[in-house]
């Protein structure tokens, strides 16, 4: 069985409401149902009964209920034993674009310095998940942008920046200073998957209806405006690190800051997570 669903299962099992759980887990409610009734197909059989007042385990999800904390737990041991086996300390940071590259080349010398056996790790999120990971246990740092759900997270930021917005080389707008959402209203805009963040897929498709194709990467949006004609809103560090032929990045004047940020989970103890997040803050500082 896959451990994925196991988590959500025990998720929506200790929560008794899918949109309670959803929360929990940082992703949308449709999805997460999905794979409840993938489960049951799997195995053959209900695990909730669902009544107006929630879900209801049935004896066969409360059998599971007790394998699956089993199993989770074991894998969660089994993980901290190899890496003890190993005699190394790990740091694994989920991505979501450059904002990590820029910060990694002022934090990475001195951290090791500081922390001469510790191995820190990369792990590329995309649009799906704002956590890059966090939630389903995946990493135990995400350097990301809010806003999103942080329920059990805690957040720090290192830094905001303004939106722009990315237009077809050819597009009516193309030609202006500087845009506002207002105008924006009529035009296709590329869509998040659905089993994103409701906050997250609120401020980056700002405007009414997408309409536009899915997109789950920087270069999948910048892929959909070229080929497409789709127009979508990116930080400006977006603009400066990736510009490419056949599009062009406007200002938009009424949109609010993107704040790059920190997260963790609130239940973190390793001490590579405080410290990391303590020294790059303490490197962004003295930057200019």
């Amino acid at each position: 069985m896959d451990l994925r669903r196991l988590l959500y299962f025990v998720t929506v099992a200790e929560e008794g409401n899918v949109g309670r759980a959803a929360r929990r887990l940082h992703m949308s409610q449709p999805p997460l149902s999905q794979r409840i009734r993938e489960l049951e197909a799997e195995l053959g059989c209900a695990l909730f009964e669902r009544t107006p007042a929630g879900m209801c385990l049935t004896r066969p999800g409360e059998i599971l209920l007790t394998e699956a904390r089993d199993l989770l737990a074991r894998v969660d041991s089994a993980r901290e034993r190899v890496r003890a086996a190993a005699g190394a300390q790990r740091l694994v940071v989920g991505v979501l674009g450059p904002g990590e590259q820029t910060l990694s080349a002022r934090v990475a010398p001195v951290f090791r310095q500081a922390h001469p056996g510790a191995r820190v790790e990369l792990r590329q999120g995309g649009f799906s998940d704002p956590t890059m990971g966090l939630a389903a246990g995946a990493v135990d740092l995400a350097v990301t942008r809010a806003p999103f759900d942080t329920t059990g997270l805690v957040l720090q930021e290192v830094t905001e920046e303004p939106c722009v917005v990315v237009l077809p080389a050819d597009h009516p707008l193309s030609g202006a200073r500087a845009v506002r959402l207002a105008d924006l209203a009529g035009c296709s805009w590329v869509r998040l998957p659905a089993e994103a963040d409701a906050h997250w897929r609120a401020f980056w498709q700002p405007v009414g209806d997408a309409g536009g194709p899915e997109v789950r990467s920087v270069d999948e949006c910048m892929h959909a405006v070229l080929w497409d004609g789709a127009v979508a809103m990116v930080p400006a560090r977006v603009a400066q690190r990736s510009p490419a032929e056949g599009v062009v990045f406007r200002p938009i004047t009424d949109a609010p800051p993107s704040r790059l940020v920190l997260a963790w989970r609130r239940t973190e103890s390793s001490p590579l997570v405080s410290a990391y997040a303590r020294l790059l803050a303490e490197v962004h500082r003295a930057t200019p």
